[in-house]
């Protein structure tokens, strides 16, 4: 059995990935910050008969996520695969976005990122890392001064991962979802315009391909659209 570390685990595309990856031989370790919504999900996943584990730790808590790394790795050996999905996202204007707001974003988004991708680094050797970006990691959209820098950012890390992964094997994926049904969107969108808009298990499907790829191919960054643009009757 393999073991896969998933940040933003309790929810939306964490959650939906580590149901995936359940059911493909592996172990799941989920991190969020609501124990409740972790302590719920493993017992799901527990119940259809897979293993899975939870610690509430902030992605942005270096020692919380060093320890948790550590205590997985004294218990199962290795880690295979660190899947990055927790983050923030707040529809606002450059002008009306705060100095406040953009650290957050960032801090989240892109710093949460680089912590459990340095927590994993030396303990993930053949295995691989997916960092879950965003199309707006590729192009611009209104309202994602914050958002769309910190998902630039992770494009660009995930790249440089990927070369600096190559001598021991590790694989660096960047995964780009387009509108996604997850609570993110909660008082952002339209109820009609989200139930249009792909779900969650859309995207763990191409996680749960990226996660069971043969070992010695790469990708290129992933896009996943939907095929009708949700915000157009």
């Amino acid at each position: 059995m393999k073991t896969a570390i998933i940040t933003g685990g309790g929810s939306g595309i964490g959650l939906a990935a580590a149901q995936a990856l359940s059911r493909e031989e592996f172990r799941v370790g989920l991190i969020g910050r609501r124990a409740e919504v972790l302590q719920s999900a493993v017992g799901e996943i527990s119940q259809a008969g897979s293993e899975a584990w939870w610690a509430a730790i902030d992605v942005r808590d270096a020692l919380g996520a060093e320890a948790f790394v550590a205590d997985a790795v004294q218990r199962f050996g290795q880690i295979d695969l660190l899947l990055n999905t927790a983050g923030i996202f707040q529809l606002t204007p450059f002008v009306e976005t705060s100095l406040d707001q953009w650290q957050e974003t960032l801090d989240v988004n892109l710093t949460g990122a680089f912590i459990w991708s340095k927590a994993v680094w030396p303990h993930i050797a053949g295995g691989q890392i997916i960092n879950v970006s965003s199309v707006a990691g590729m192009e611009p959209y209104l309202g994602c001064a914050a958002y769309g820098a910190s998902k630039y950012g992770l494009m660009g890390l995930s790249e440089v991962l990927a070369l600096e992964g190559k001598p021991r094997g590790i694989r660096v994926h960047a995964l780009c979802p387009g509108n996604t049904q997850t609570p993110a969107w909660d008082g952002q969108a339209p109820a009609k315009v989200q139930a249009r808009m792909m779900q969650p298990a859309d995207i763990a499907e191409v996680i749960r391909w990226l996660a069971v790829s043969p070992p010695h191919v790469t990708f290129d960054a992933i896009t996943v659209r939907p095929q009708r643009d949700p915000w157009k009757d």
